[in-house]
């Protein structure tokens, strides 16, 4: 019987890489082996995980196409009733679509940690009613930025009883290290890793002419509602290498090999798209690859702080284009060591998953006291 379960509503080994390394590092605290329920992606196949959790992973298939409601239905009311068969001490909630579902539980766990890496005040309507009548129920709430929590604890007019905040340091390569390389032994390209999609992500930005003297390294799923359209102009860009979704060990080469990365979600979706705390940001510093970032608070906030990157002026076509000129400039200059130099400062002395889940151990030991 597992005594500490978690709920991802990702299938693990792609996105949201601290859903793996928060429920192992949970298991390894407690000494517990635990049972972590995913969904069935079909563009996302089981991935396998030689590194030895301290939980079992287990896959709760589906007939209906990927993120359809009834996909979604479907796959949390199976993992409800897994959760009411095992009666858990501990359950983690990984995003918010599961958060919801709670209401559906016939029996609480004596204990509810959930870790809203995803914004709340974009959802609907009903979906937040549900936030404002269980959040204050939770034992503790896990969140990647703290003014993003304040934005979402304004919109639900209630809070948790104990919030903490953890940056989204994992990597898809969790618990490997990222892989890094000197700054004398790049290739002379920009990386992109993530969701390519026009309106959200700005994918027009890598082909568009006014950037064809740069070279572009893209790696991620392409989301856009004209996946065809935007793939093809991929392929078409001589100066970009589109290289799909990636399996993690070859991301964790790859991306060393770069020598600026980029960070930006489009704020015009809404506030948390302006606040969102991406992976890549911190994973590209922990690699020794300076972020190249729209002007997000958290990015703007530990570029200044450490150094280890540069902050474009907007999200713009145009501030896109004068960064790539100003980063080609300082490309193997001393000022460019420096960049790479304060990265690994960085990664170093905070942005790395042992210091962050320290952070969060004694909230965590506090919440499960007396349970586990």
């Amino acid at each position: 019987m597992a005594e500490i379960i978690g709920i991802s509503d990702v299938s693990v080994g792609y996105g949201s890489p601290e859903v793996p390394a928060l429920m192992d590092s949970i298991c390894k605290l407690f000494g517990k082996r635990g049972l972590l329920i995913e969904p069935d992606e079909i563009a996302r196949p089981p991935v396998e995980m030689p590194w030895g959790p301290a939980f079992e992973l287990k896959r709760v298939s589906s007939d209906y196409p990927d993120h359809s409601p009834m996909w979604q239905r479907a796959y949390l009311s199976q993992a409800l009733r897994m959760v009411e068969k095992y009666n858990p001490k501990l359950l983690v909630v990984f995003g918010s679509s599961v958060f919801t579902s709670l209401i559906g539980l016939k029996r609480r766990p004596q204990r509810i940690i959930y870790h809203a890496y995803e914004f709340i005040s974009n959802l609907q309507e009903a979906d937040i009613d549900a936030h404002r009548l269980m959040l204050a129920d939770v034992d503790l709430m896990v969140t990647p930025d703290v003014e993003r929590l304040v934005y979402d604890v304004r919109t639900v007019q209630t809070q948790p009883k104990v919030a903490t905040a953890i940056y989204n340091v994992a990597d898809v390569s969790y618990p490997a290290a990222v892989h890094s390389l000197p700054a004398d032994q790049r290739n002379g390209r920009f990386l992109w890793y993530g969701t390519l999609h026009r309106h959200q992500a700005l994918a027009d930005h890598f082909t568009s002419e006014l950037v064809r003297e740069y070279q572009f390294d893209l790696f991620g799923r392409i989301t856009d509602p004209n996946a065809g359209e935007v793939e093809a102009a991929l392929r078409d860009a001589h100066n970009i290498r589109y290289f799909g979704v990636a399996p993690a060990e070859e991301l964790n080469a790859r991306r060393a090999e770069n020598i600026f990365s980029f960070v930006w979600w489009n704020p015009e979706i809404s506030p948390g798209h302006y606040y969102l705390p991406s992976n890549r940001f911190f994973t590209s510093i922990q690699a020794g690859v300076p972020p190249i970032c729209a002007p997000h608070p958290q990015c703007v906030e530990l570029v200044e702080r450490y150094g280890c990157g540069m902050i474009m002026e907007d999200w713009s076509l145009s501030a896109f284009a004068r960064a790539l000129a100003r980063a080609q400039r300082i490309y193997g200059t001393s000022a460019y060591a420096d960049l790479v130099r304060n990265c690994e400062i960085a990664a170093r002395d905070e942005l790395n998953w042992p210091r962050q889940f320290a952070r969060v151990e004694p909230h965590i030991r506090q919440a499960l006291a007396g349970v586990l």
